[in-house]
């Protein structure tokens, strides 16, 4: 074998070894992202049921608001670091009206 094929070789095992490392870490970066949107989907739910329900305990409300507000601020930092997302018009974490 030469010393170009070896090279070669090992340059290709390398690279292949590292895709299927970033290929893995992807998808439990995706796995991750899907889990957080699955609880955020339930803390809007809730919210609405609160919201729907015409006596909260101001405790119970002060609570929800936080968190309210921290979500937006989440959803505003991803909106910011993810321009191509924000001008789709498709609308997350909103139930559509029909």
């Amino acid at each position: 074998m030469d010393t170009t094929q070896l090279l070669l070789t090992i340059v290709l095992t390398v690279t292949t070894v590292l895709m299927v490392v970033i290929g893995l870490q992807l998808i439990f970066v995706l796995r991750e992202i899907r889990k957080t949107i699955k609880k955020i989907g339930v803390f809007v739910d809730e919210i609405e049921e609160v919201e729907s329900k015409k006596e909260v305990p101001n405790q119970k409300k002060q609570q929800l608001q936080k968190k309210h507000l921290a979500l937006h601020s989440i959803l505003d930092k991803i909106k910011f670091l993810s321009p191509s997302l924000s001008m789709k018009s498709k609308k997350f974490f909103v139930k559509e009206r029909k």
